[in-house]
């Protein structure tokens, strides 16, 4: 019977081990499949370190301490992917899922990667996210370090192991207080753009068995403290925690007095049982190094495995370094990434896995080839609006959001700064994109004529009639642009004050005088003059009224106000005696010489009527693009020009106030680099521009560029805030809108296409965030583009031929004026020559009446006494001579000589005759001049004795 039984158990026994040994075999072949299937189901992420603005600020801490709080944030991390364990039947035959943590150098860089299963992706991302708001999640495509010009010969490799029991702690951050990842990527920082170094740390959670035999080896020390077999200095060996597990304690081996612990003892059950109060994982870390020469690659190799070594503890554990013989196999397991089950020996916990891989900080970057993020992403408004303008977009940690602006919400204006080819003009360009889409109205005003041009080639077929194209370079055909027309009387004044803001923008935007009172009162009521002519005055006409008479007196018979007049007849003649009056008239003058000298400009502003109505315009939604590229016209007249769309625009939209606000059209006015045409003014046009349907959208790169009041309105009126790429010193005005989310040095690292920005949710602004601007919107026709500015010429524009006529004949109007006045005075003389007198009310002078008048009586009998016979003289006047009379002595100026009658006795109170030559004649006078109401006739140098004075009164 006891044989019986001992064969059942004999064959029982053996059909365990035989079953065991099939299952073991058979596991182990399905564990390689899945590990095969794993390798290929991983996806590989890009972990975009965050920005250095998100490093924790050291503000005179000690760094050890700083280096801790760093290095704990990796820590968060680990425990949160721990939670991936699994538990069951499956996890038994297949074991735990695995994941990889890698930092790769290859092309010149540092980078680093996580590459996990792709059903843990979120749960990974989600852990980064945790440890690290900043950084930022990337899938890639495979990263690729092997030398593309190298042999096999030149790449080698290895994995590190532990030199003792897992249940030794390595050393650790809170041990030494220091991050060794700084030797770490200063080994990796050796390698050049053909080199590839790889470091691999495979991990997944660890079994649950690990903790007990952690506890065993702790029961090991404490009560078999007398064994002391091949430990080193009371460090207990593996063999005997090996023991451990099976062989119960034997407390009574011991005497009392061998239970004390030495200091040493004591430190390493503390530090195991440090060790397993933090989740654990089995590890793997592989190196793989590539590069032309095996010699190269070797010493590359040697670097990672020195820097290895700050993570020895003399007292408890380290790694060892085993290089393969099989090359191929390593590369193979290195980029399926291959973690047999079997390998279970080495395990560390969160703690020791944070030492060794953790995302650094700029102050323990040894190296400019670690790539970080230049900014960091912030997650855009959970209340996002579903219809409206789309500005770009918020992407937060793999969730992309659209950002839309309401209709409401633009009227509060929008304001994009960033520096060249950051995306500005592209972002410009789609917004009036989309409004040109919708059917909604807008002018662009461009400085440098690419996005107008861009534009003008994206307008839909039932759009076309609506485009007006305004282009200073065609001068075949100019459109007019008149600053000085209006609707209603009530716009003069703003428009001549807003015309004075525009001297100050041209020539003295710092106010220091070279503008000043004087300018602005000569300018002032020059305009006002201008503008009383019903038939319209120009910018440019304002020279012909200060250098011609009669051109003023054309336009003074318009004139109502009696300020102006008085200027005019009574301040402006009486200032011409000053000796400096030439000088000021002349600088007055010079201010307009470089648009009146430009013809393009001159036929554009010198225009009496405009060529649009930017009323008409705003109120049935057209599209105005407007080119004022500097490269073409110079950056002054491109300044005037936009500057004039600017203030008519105003006064367009102020114009409105006879229309219900519910009745108003939205209108948008884009304006790129703004403050070349941004006037004192500017201010209120963001003030008040909102409640005239007047949606400002404002670029520009440098808010240096604008004055102090502008800049304190943008950043306290404007709704809508998007800002690129900026300067130091625009960052510092920037970032009290933008933090503290956002700090000076996000505002200066922004990458291009990437902005900080605060938009208007239901009229309240938004927190700030980061935000995508979108790729260019549309494809531009070429052909319709140019069809569509031979449509604007023909029907806003005029004939070069025929604005040069009307603008010549209209500035020499005094010329014609005193023309007609020379004809009438010859005329008038050769009436005279021929004996016929002057009918009253003609324009002839006293002097002219009083020779023809005496002349009659030269014809009767003298009355003289006797013995005083009238002498005969000749009374000779200069051809082309001229008086301050102006036209009325043009009589005396034409040449004749005629027999001077004899003296009367009587008195006459108008003449006084000087004495006579030795001749007895007076000749002609050569010289002539007026003043105290009397006009002075002297004679040549021949008679200089001779004179003629003529009392006017």
């Amino acid at each position: 019977m006891a044989g019986l039984f001992i064969t059942i158990f004999v064959f029982v026994f053996l059909g365990s081990a035989v079953g065991i040994f099939v299952f073991s075999q058979y596991r182990k072949t399905l564990r390689e499949a899945k590990n095969y299937e794993r390798g290929l189901k991983m996806v590989p992420l890009l972990i975009h370190l965050p920005p250095s603005s998100d490093d924790i600020e050291v503000n005179g801490r000690d760094e050890r301490d700083l280096t801790e709080e760093v290095l704990s944030q990796a820590q968060v991390m680990y425990n949160i992917i721990a939670s991936t364990a699994t538990k069951g039947f499956k996890s038994k035959i297949y074991g735990q899922r695995h994941l990889s943590f890698e930092i790769i150098a290859n092309e010149g860089l540092i980078r680093y990667y996580t590459v996990v299963p792709s059903v843990l992706v979120d749960v990974v991302s989600q852990a980064v996210a945790a440890a690290y708001p900043s950084a930022r999640l990337e899938e890639v495509t495979e990263h690729n370090i092997f030398s593309q010009v190298g042999k096999m010969s030149g790449t080698i490799g290895g994995e590190f192991t532990l030199k003792k029991h897992y249940v030794y702690p390595i050393s650790t951050f809170k041990d030494t207080k220091r991050d060794a990842s700084r030797a770490l990527l200063n080994a990796l920082s050796a390698a050049s753009r053909d080199d590839g170094v790889a470091i691999q740390l495979m991990l997944r959670p660890a079994r649950e068995g690990w903790v007990k035999n952690s506890i065993s080896a702790v029961e090991k020390i404490t009560k078999d403290k007398g064994r002391k077999k091949a430990g080193f200095g009371g460090v207990v060996a593996a063999k005997d925690i090996m023991e451990a597990l099976w062989k119960p304690p034997a407390e009574g081996e011991l005497k009392p007095e061998d239970k004390q612990l030495t200091s040493l003892e004591q430190a390493t059950v503390e530090a195991i049982e440090e060790k397993t109060r933090y989740p654990a994982y089995e590890v793997l870390i592989r190196v793989v190094v590539s590069s032309n020469t095996a010699s190269h690659s070797q010493t590359l190799l040697k670097n990672v495995v020195a820097a290895f070594s700050l993570f020895d503890s003399p007292s408890y554990n380290g790694f060892k370094f085993a290089v393969t013989k099989n090359v191929e196999e390593l590369v193979t397991a290195y980029i399926f990434r291959f973690f047999p089950q079997t390998i279970t020996q080495n395990i560390l916990n969160s703690i020791e896995l944070a030492t060794i891989f953790h995302l650094p900080g700029q102050s323990t970057i040894p190296t400019s080839q670690v790539q970080r993020q230049m900014s960091k992403q912030v997650d855009g408004p959970t209340q996002v609006m579903e219809e409206g303008f789309l500005l770009g977009y918020n992407e937060f940690r793999g969730v992309k959001k659209p950002i839309r602006l309401s209709t409401n919400d633009r009227r509060r204006h929008t304001y994009i700064i960033g520096q060249t080819g950051t995306g500005k003009s592209v972002l410009l360009e789609n917004l009036a994109f989309q409004d040109m889409m919708d059917g909604r109205g807008f002018a662009f005003v461009d400085p440098h004529g690419d996005s107008v041009e861009a534009l003008l080639g994206k307008v839909p077929k039932e759009r076309v009639e609506d485009v007006i194209y305004f282009n200073p370079g065609d001068m075949s055909s100019p459109i007019g642009l008149n600053m000085f027309e209006f609707d209603r009387p009530d716009q003069k004044d703003f428009l001549v004050q807003e015309s004075i803001n525009m001297l100050y923008g041209l020539y003295d935007p710092g106010h220091t005088g070279i503008v000043g009172p004087r300018l602005e009162h000569i300018f002032r009521n020059c305009a006002l003059l201008l503008m009383s002519d019903p038939n319209g005055g120009t910018f440019i006409d304002i020279p012909k009224l200060l250098i011609d008479e009669d051109f003023m007196k054309s336009k003074l018979k318009y004139v109502t106000d009696q300020t102006v007049l008085d200027f005019w007849t009574k301040e402006f003649p009486q200032s011409q005696k000053s000796n400096e009056s030439g000088e000021v008239v002349s600088w007055v003058v010079s201010k307009f010489g470089p648009f009146i000298s430009n013809d393009a400009m001159r036929n554009i502003i010198g225009q009496t009527k405009s060529g649009f109505n930017l009323r008409d315009i705003m109120d049935n939604k057209k599209i105005l693009l407007v080119n004022l590229s500097k490269g073409k016209m110079g950056e002054l007249n491109s300044k005037l020009l936009g500057i004039i769309f600017v203030m008519k625009f105003q006064a367009a939209a102020m114009g409105r106030a006879d229309t219900p606000e519910d009745m108003r059209q939205d209108f948008s006015l884009y304006v790129d680099e703004f403050q070349n045409f941004a006037t004192e003014s500017f201010e209120s046009i963001l003030s008040e521009a909102r409640k005239y349907r007047l949606n400002l959208i404002l670029g520009n790169q440098f808010m240096t560029q604008l004055t102090d009041k502008i800049r304190e309105a943008i950043i306290g009126n404007v709704g809508t805030v998007i800002s690129g790429r900026i300067g130091i010193t625009d960052a510092e005005l920037l970032v009290k809108k933008f933090s503290p989310t956002f700090d000076a040095e996000d505002l200066t690292k922004m990458p291009n296409y990437q902005s900080v920005t605060s938009v208007m949710i239901n009229n309240v602004p938004s927190a700030p965030f980061s935000m995508s601007f979108l790729p260019p919107m549309g494809q531009t026709n070429a052909q319709l583009s140019d069809a569509l500015k031979r449509l604007s010429a023909a029907k806003y524009g005029k004939p070069r031929a025929v604005v040069e006529k009307d603008i010549f004949t209209r500035l020499g109007a005094g010329d014609v004026e005193r023309k007609n006045k020379a004809d009438a005075a010859k005329k008038l003389q050769q009436q005279r020559m021929t004996g016929v007198t002057t009918a009253s009310g003609s324009s002839s002078s006293f002097l002219d009446e009083w020779l023809a008048k005496r002349k009659q009586i030269g014809n009767t009998p003298s009355s003289a006494p006797q013995g005083r016979p009238g002498p005969k003289t000749a009374v000779q006047t200069p051809q082309n001579s001229s008086s301050r009379l102006g036209a009325q002595e043009g009589p005396v100026a034409a040449s004749t000589t005629m027999p001077l009658p004899p003296m009367d006795t009587s008195p006459n109170p108008f003449l006084t005759q000087s004495p006579q030559n030795s001749s007895g004649a007076i000749v002609a006078p050569e010289s002539q001049s007026l003043d105290d109401d009397r006009l002075h006739l002297r004679g040549d140098k021949k008679n200089p004795d001779s004179e003629i004075s003529i009392k006017l009164r």
